[in-house]
């Protein structure tokens, strides 16, 4: 199985789900597994930025790359 490519930031992964279906699913799942109940991009977006502010964006978008082996 190929992996999508890494995302460099929060801000990235917004912008590339907003085009490939495959990171929708990525930020949806990464969210998700941050605990989010996201039902959109948007809520997803919003609350990996949360856990950002709280945390770091690095360990945010390091938890969305861990996350890539789940998309299918």
């Amino acid at each position: 199985m190929t992996l999508i490519k890494k995302v460099v930031s929060i801000g990235d992964l917004r912008q590339k789900a907003n085009k490939d279906p495959k990171y929708l699913q990525l930020a949806m799942i990464s969210a998700r597994n941050l605990g989010g109940t996201s039902k959109n991009l948007d809520d997803a977006i919003n609350w990996l930025n949360t856990n950002a502010l709280e945390t770091d964006e690095d360990g945010v978008v390091g938890e969305i790359n861990f996350c890539r082996d789940l998309v299918k």
